[in-house]
């Protein structure tokens, strides 16, 4: 049991909390670039929207979520008692604003033929699955630790459903705010499963590509 313990107290410490979440807050950052159907204008993803535009959308979408939990994380966990209130805000911006200069610097590609290697800084398909399953775990980790920390509320003759969901992150019928924000977190799980599926499946011909980016 002295060494479970001490596993476990490792598993939620504060340093290990925060280091999972800003290596998945810079990698969520740097998997938008490497998501290769942002550099067409084909209207092959969803919606019959421009790919580009499409995945600066869901990419916003994945800030914002990614944003959540640090708000989520610095209420519940501050790692510090002299930063200014809202000192989140100013990295929100500059995340976003990162997000928007990526998109508008990025020069669509259009299949014509001749073999056309991908952009510079755009790392083989390989490498592109592990980033974002490597994203995706650290997001099911930090998820997990927000549950366990969360606790269960305490209900007379709880239900399995009340001990496992309805009783946790402060209880639907005591803090519906908290609850609903830290189980929107799992919203940011969905989107890893979808862009895992994406990548691991990726064809350049699907998106109007050249095929030599199929590597």
């Amino acid at each position: 049991m002295g060494l479970l313990s001490t596993l476990y107290d490792f598993y939620m410490s504060l340093g290990l909390r925060w280091f999972i979440y800003i290596v998945a807050y810079i990698l969520n950052v740097v998997s938008y670039y490497q998501n290769p159907t942002l550099f067409t204008d084909g209207r092959n993803c969803t919606f019959g929207i421009p790919c580009r535009w499409f995945n600066f959308i869901a990419g916003m979408c994945a800030i914002t979520l990614t944003i959540f939990g640090l708000i989520i994380l610095w209420y519940d966990a501050p790692f510090s008692k002299t930063l200014p209130d809202f000192w989140y805000i100013p990295v929100a911006l500059i995340t976003y604003a990162i997000v928007v200069q990526i998109t508008i610097s990025v020069k669509p590609v259009v299949d014509n033929g001749e073999f056309n290697p991908p952009p510079e800084g755009l790392w083989p398909i390989k490498e592109r699955s592990w980033l974002y399953i490597l994203l995706l775990v650290l997001d099911l980790i930090f998820f997990h630790q927000m549950y366990l920390d969360g606790g269960t509320q305490l209900i007379e003759n709880p239900r399995i459903i009340d001990d496992l969901i309805l009783g946790r992150f402060g209880g639907w019928n005591k803090d519906k705010y908290s609850f609903m924000l830290e189980w929107f977190g799992t919203v940011q799980i969905l989107f890893d499963i979808l862009a895992v599926y994406q990548i691991v499946y990726f064809r350049a011909c699907d998106y109007g590509l050249p095929n030599s980016w199929n590597y």
